[in-house]
This record gives C-alpha cells, sequence and structure tokens, in this order.
C-alpha cells in the first residue's frame, strides 16, 4: 500500500481529534456568556450553539485560513518533506490543545496551529536547504516572515484593545441602567437593545457570512453596498422592539444573549472551523497533486499549493458535526468554560488560582489608582456612582447567575464589534483573546473584582495570559522537534509520534475523569452537609472518612519504614499530597454554606468545623511524617535502630486498634466510653515518650546518628499529635 496515502488517512484521523481538542477549548469563545448569565437552560444554549454551528458550516467559504494567510512557502518543499510537515504539525496541535483543555485554560486554536507551521517550516525548510546545499538562515526563502509577524503582532495587540473595550462599555452602560434591571431598561432598554443587537447582527452578516453563497448572489452584494443604511433600518427595528418587550414586561437582553450566541458560533463555524481541518485537507489534495502527475515524491515541488485551497462542502459538512457532537459531549469543554466564567463572576466563590508576586502587585497598583482617583473626583461624585454600583443582595448565592444579562450582552456586542472592525480592516485577531479580555474587562468594571477575589482574579488573568504566550513558545518548539524528528525517521519516525501522541492523549482523558470525579464528589459532600435535616450525621460520616485515611497511610508508612520499602513510602506521599488539597477545597466550599446548614444552625456548624479543623491537622501532622520518612529513604540514610523499630511497631499496634475505635464510632454513631478512649491514648503517649527519650539518650551516647535521631524523633512526635488530634475529633462528636 502507498505510505504517502497512510499519511492523509492518518491526517484525517488527527483532523477528527484535532475537531474533539479543538472545539472543547473554542466552545467558551461563544457559549459563555450565555451559560454565565443562565440566558437559558443548558441544554436550549447548547441548542443554539449548535444551529449556529450547523449553519456555519453550510454556508462556509471553506477556505484554509492559515493557508490564505501564508507562513511558508510551499514551493520550497517536496511532496515527501511536505506531508512530513503537515504530521508534525498535526501531533502538536492534538497534543498541546489536549493538556490546555485538562488544564481548564483557554488558548488560541488559531496561534497554536499558527505557530506549529511555523516552527515545523523552520525546521523542514532549514534541514532542506542544508541538503540543497543553500544558506540555511535565510528564513525568507522558506518562510513567509513579514506574513507571519503581522499576523502575531495583529493577535497580541488584540488583547489591550479588548480588555480596554470590555471595561469602556461596560462602565458606561452600568453607570446608565446600574443593577436594577426593570427600572434601568425602562428608561433605556430599548435603545441599549436595538445598539446590542445590531452590533450583532452587523458581525453575523459581514463577519459570520462573509464569502458564503448567502452574500455572493444580487441580495449580498446589495447588502454589502448599503450596509450602513441597512443598519440603521434594523437598530431602529430593534430598538421599537425591545422597547415594546420592556413594557410587556419581557427582559429582551435574554434573547440579545442567546442571539449573540449563536452569531459567534456561526462565524466560529464559518471561518475557524476549517482551520482544524485545513491542514488535513491540504495534505489530502497535495496527495492528488501528485497522484496526477506521478513524479518522485522526493523531488516534486509543490508549487500549486501556494493557491488558496478550499475545503470541500462534505468535509465541512462531517466537521460541523464532529463540533456540535463534542459540545454536548465534552466535559473539557466545561471544564475550560468554568476558569473563564470562575474569573468574571460577580462576588464571591472558589478560586482556581492562586496568588502570586505579578497578581498582588498588580492589584496594589490598582488599589494606589482607585485611592487616587477617588482623591480626585469630589465625595459628592463618587457617592453617586457608587449608587450606580448598588447590588440588591442575593437570597441564595448558589442559585445567582456568575453575572446578570446587561454584562452578558456588552461582553458579546464588543466581542462581535471588534472582530467584526478588525475583520474588516484585514487585521488578524485570535477570538478567544478578543472574548476572554472583553470578560475580563467587562469584569473589572463592573466591580466583579472585589477586596476579596481581585488578588485571585488577577492571579488567574495573568497565568491564562501566561499560557498564551507558552502557546507560542511550546507549539514552535515541539513542533520544530517533531518535524526534524520525522524529516529524518520519515514512517517510521512518524509512527513512533503518533503512539505517543495518542497515547498522551489517552492517558490525559483518563486522569482527568479521575479529576472530575473527585470534584464531583466533593460538590455531593457540600449539598449533602447543606441539604439534610441531621447535618452533624453528614459530618460525622465526613470525619470518619478522612480521619480513616489519615490512620491507614499511617500504619502503611510504619510498614513500609521496617521494609525500606521507598515506592510505597512515595505512593503514602502523593495520596496525603491529594488528601490534604481535597481537603483545602472542601473548607472554603463548607464555610459558604453556613445560611443553609440546618440543624441548631450556628452551634451545629461550629462543632463541625473544629471537628473538620482537628482533622485537617490530623492530616498535616500526617504528611509531615511521611515526608520525614520518604526524604530520610530516597537520601539513603542510615536506616533507624532496630531497638526504635520494634519500639515504633509496638506504638502503632496500639494506634491502629485506637484509631479503628474512633473510627467505627464515628460511622455508627455511638460513641465509645471515654474512660476507656482516654486510657487508650494515654498508653499510646506514655510508649511514644519512651521512645523519645531512649532515642535522645542513645543520640547522646552516640550509638545512632544525627539523621537516625531527627527522623526517630520526628515520627514520634507526628504520631503523637495525630493520636491526640484523634480523641479531640471523637469528643466533638460525643461531647
Amino acid at each position: 500500500m502507498d505510505p504517502y496515502f497512510l499519511l492523509v488517512v492518518l491526517l484525517m484521523a488527527l483532523a477528527v481529534l484535532d475537531l474533539v481538542v479543538g472545539v472543547s477549548n473554542d466552545a467558551v469563545n461563544f457559549m459563555n456568556s450565555a451559560i454565565g448569565s443562565r440566558a437559558a437552560s443548558f441544554r436550549v444554549i447548547l441548542a443554539v450553539a449548535s444551529f449556529g454551528v450547523l449553519l456555519g458550516t453550510m454556508f462556509s467559504s471553506g477556505m484554509m485560513e492559515v493557508a490564505r494567510k501564508g507562513v511558508f512557502d510551499p514551493g520550497y518543499f517536496t511532496f515527501h518533506s511536505l506531508m512530513f510537515l503537515f504530521v508534525a504539525v498535526m501531533l502538536t496541535d492534538v497534543i498541546l490543545l489536549d493538556i490546555y483543555n485538562s488544564l481548564g485554560f483557554p488558548t488560541s486554536t488559531t496561534v497554536s496551529l499558527v505557530f506549529e507551521l511555523f516552527g515545523a517550516g523552520t525546521a523542514i525548510g532549514f534541514l532542506t536547504s542544508i541538503e540543497r546545499g543553500l544558506d540555511p538562515l535565510s528564513f525568507g526563502d522558506y518562510l513567509n516572515v513579514d506574513s507571519t509577524l503581522r499576523i502575531i503582532s495583529g493577535i497580541f495587540s488584540s488583547v489591550g484593545v479588548a480588555f480596554v473595550g470590555g471595561l469602556l462599555v461596560q462602565w458606561l452602560t452600568r453607570m446608565i441602567v446600574t443593577y436594577r434591571l426593570e427600572r434601568g431598561l425602562r428608561l433605556a432598554g430599548g435603545i441599549f437593545t436595538g445598539i446590542a443587537t445590531t452590533l450583532i447582527v452587523n458581525f453575523l452578516i459581514f463577519k459570520g457570512l462573509k464569502g458564503s453563497v448567502l452574500m455572493g448572489g444580487p441580495y449580498g452584494y446589495w447588502l454589502l453596498s448599503h450596509q450602513n443604511q441597512s443598519l440603521a433600518v434594523l437598530f431602529v427595528l430593534f430598538s421599537v422592539l425591545g422597547q415594546v418587550a420592556v413594557l410587556r414586561g419581557i427582559n429582551p437582553l435574554r434573547y440579545v444573549v442567546l442571539l449573540g450566541t449563536f452569531s459567534l458560533a456561526m462565524a466560529f463555524a464559518g471561518n475557524d472551523l476549517v482551520n482544524f481541518i485545513g491542514v488535513s485537507v491540504a495534505a489530502f489534495q497535495a496527495y492528488q497533486l501528485y497522484q496526477s502527475v506521478g513524479f518522485d515524491p522526493r523531488t516534486y515541488s509543490m508549487d500549486a499549493m501556494a493557491e488558496q485551497v478550499s475545503a470541500p462542502f462534505i468535509l465541512l459538512l462531517l466537521a460541523g458535526l464532529v463540533m456540535i457532537a463534542t459540545l454536548w459531549l465534552s466535559a473539557k469543554a466545561r471544564k475550560v468554560s468554568e476558569t473563564q466564567i470562575g474569573l468574571a463572576r460577580q462576588g464571591e466563590g472558589a478560586e482556581k488560582f492562586k496568588p502570586n508576586t505579578v497578581s498582588r502587585s498588580l492589584t496594589q497598583f490598582f488599589v494606589y489608582i482607585g485611592s487616587l482617583a477617588s482623591f480626585l473626583v469630589s465625595r459628592r461624585m463618587a457617592t453617586w456612582t457608587d449608587s450606580r454600583f448598588a447590588q440588591d443582595r442575593v437570597t441564595n448565592p448558589r442559585d445567582a447567575q456568575a453575572f446578570d444579562f446587561l454584562r452578558a450582552s456588552v461582553d458579546l456586542m464588543v466581542a462581535s464589534t471588534l472582530i467584526a472592525y478588525a475583520t474588516s480592516l484585514g487585521l488578524p485577531l485570535s477570538t478567544t483573546f478578543v472574548v476572554f479580555m472583553v470578560g475580563m474587562g467587562s469584569s473589572l468594571a463592573d466591580r466583579a473584582w472585589g477586596k476579596e477575589s481581585a488578588v485571585y482574579r488577577v492571579a488567574g488573568v495573568v497565568n491564562v495570559i501566561g499560557g498564551w504566550l507558552l502557546t507560542a513558545v511550546i507549539a514552535f518548539v515541539t513542533s520544530a522537534i517533531f518535524a526534524a524528528f520525522i524529516y529524518y525517521g520519515e514512517f517510521i519516525a512518524a509512527l513512533i509520534l503518533t503512539v505517543f501522541a495518542l497515547g498522551l492523549v489517552v492517558r490525559s482523558h483518563m486522569g482527568f475523569a479521575e479529576q472530575m470525579k473527585a470534584e464531583n464528589l466533593l460538590d455531593d459532600v457540600v449539598e449533602r452537609l447543606a441539604n439534610s435535616d441531621a447535618p452533624m450525621e453528614q459530618s460525622r460520616r465526613l470525619m470518619a472518612s478522612d480521619l480513616h485515611r489519615t490512620a491507614d497511610v499511617v500504619v502503611m508508612a510504619s510498614e513500609a519504614l521496617a521494609g525500606n520499602h521507598k515506592r510505597t513510602t512515595a505512593r503514602l506521599r502523593r495520596e496525603m499530597k491529594l488528601l490534604l488539597k481535597r481537603q483545602e477545597s472542601l473548607e472554603l466550599r463548607m464555610v459558604r454554606i453556613l445560611k443553609d446548614f440546618k440543624g441548631d444552625g450556628t452551634a451545629a456548624f461550629r462543632s463541625h468545623l473544629l471537628a473538620f479543623d482537628y482533622v485537617s491537622d490530623m492530616s498535616v501532622s500526617a504528611q509531615s511524617l511521611v515526608n520525614a520518612q520518604y526524604d530520610h529513604l530516597m537520601n539513603l540514610h542510615e536506616r533507624p535502630h532496630g531497638t526504635f523499630l520494634l519500639a515504633y511497631a509496638e506504638a502503632i499496634t496500639l494506634f491502629s486498634a485506637y484509631s479503628a475505635r474512633i473510627v467505627q464510632a464515628l460511622e455508627t454513631g455511638t460513641g465509645e466510653p471515654h474512660a476507656e478512649l482516654l486510657a487508650a491514648k494515654r498508653r499510646i503517649l506514655q510508649d511514644i515518650q519512651r521512645a523519645i527519650d531512649w532515642a535522645l539518650q542513645h543520640y547522646r551516647q552516640g550509638e545512632i546518628s544525627t539523621r537516625q535521631a531527627r527522623l526517630q524523633s520526628k515520627l514520634l512526635m507526628e504520631l503523637r499529635d495525630v493520636t491526640a488530634l484523634m480523641y479531640r475529633v471523637h469528643r466533638v462528636y460525643f461531647g
């Protein structure tokens, strides 16, 4: 069988996989505003986006975006080398986007593809030049450097413009309408609806349908030649309809958000979706050219590929169906959406990102700017401005929107306008960058970033932007390495990298499934605590589970120490790290349910928090125990003294029986007799104290080393803390 045909089949399969991972990331571009504002049920939002995608693919111009921009000159390459270049690009794209999806980071699929083509083109062009005896540093011979730099500068410059645009428009809109939408919409709802809808429709017609069959006939020509007049008529029409809806008690912004979702989805499918399959389609058409001429694939130049590459309609339609299926089925798409919605939401919540030096410095800078502005503005003006941003108290925060319809409408309106305007000027930009930064600017203007959340939100934005820069670097370097490896290893190398990529994707999906399962379990725990009529019973069972896991780790660590088992100790170390991470995530969630906590109210919740604090401290002590043991064993220090191991094993035996009694009491709700439990605790603490005294005495006599003494003392003291904390947990629930 023709090996080049197998490469085409491989590239088509990678195109399907690339569609799945790419759409999982880009779904945030057109769904987040509707999801965050709860403009409709999740299924309705998916249906609207799916309909937009389907129409977008059916009316798509079908032109490969990157090929038109010309990242490299295909005429410089032979068919043989060009096919391997395409394989390197697709493998890199699948791996890179899947990693970002697993992390929940939105990134630009256009940026990744441009830099992958740039990296692979640079590597193979460089090697081809050396092979031909030409100057490999004459990059202009095989790369369109000016065009690529223009693409890059246009994409990254849109970040600042989008942020400022979202900030200014949202601030002005909120000042006019305020958070009291019912009263604000009566005054300005019709005009705002007209402006927002007209700008979105302008984007839909003149960007989403640009180059489609619908815009190619006489009606399309008339619309293009009378664009301003058409928009003026639409503005009047939508303003009237919006005001009528307001007077009838209907919020028109809900439908503006759904229209914007449909518009962005259609534009994405019509113009950007082909980027995922463009490389594979180009490879297929290159193979057709090669088959038609029958030349030597290692010498046949691909000058014909410099022309625009049109994707067949059936491939576009199939790609659209794959995208729709991904929207409905992909959990990673929802994970990426949660990141952006979490950063833009109004009020407090679980923060995904941890503060860092950069985020703290930026937050402090903006606080200083805010203080300076308040100093320059009169107190009366500041009071009036604050009143425009005053919000009503939310009865149930868990049922609240992440942001209201007004901000969702502004996000879609500003993003659509910027993308349409840049397209009219012929400027390339990233839809992901624009949509994300508009959302961040509008959330800042809407005072969504308060003192409780600002430093976390800024950290998130910094991390995402840093991830975008890494996208470019990683895409370029990885694609170049893959291309060079395939250039020399040819078909065998392509097979090896394909297996490697598929292995990474499969492993990523397995790890992601475990992660989502753990997060769902956390949510279930919090939900049961909040809704249970007997919350202390739920609390007791939760503490029993964590206490049991911690006790098991301590016992297994002692067995690993006696047998000098490094791998077991390393596994226990990872388990304790995951347990502490889970407890950290659970802690903030549980504080937020205080208002919904049933039972006898504050007293019950105080007892629950006290028990949770004891269990968390116990887990920290167990982690310190395991970490000390891990460092000692991995650094190949002298094993603990035999006498110590015997004494430690006796203490662990008593501890195992003692912890089992407490776990059983918590699980069954039947407390142990306090006198017996206290006696068992004191027996363990006495044995631990004797072992500590023995270790210190023999260290002073020089019979054990400093490292041995440190480890033995650390193990015993942490075991003492765990034992004491277990008794306190029992006292919380049983008096």
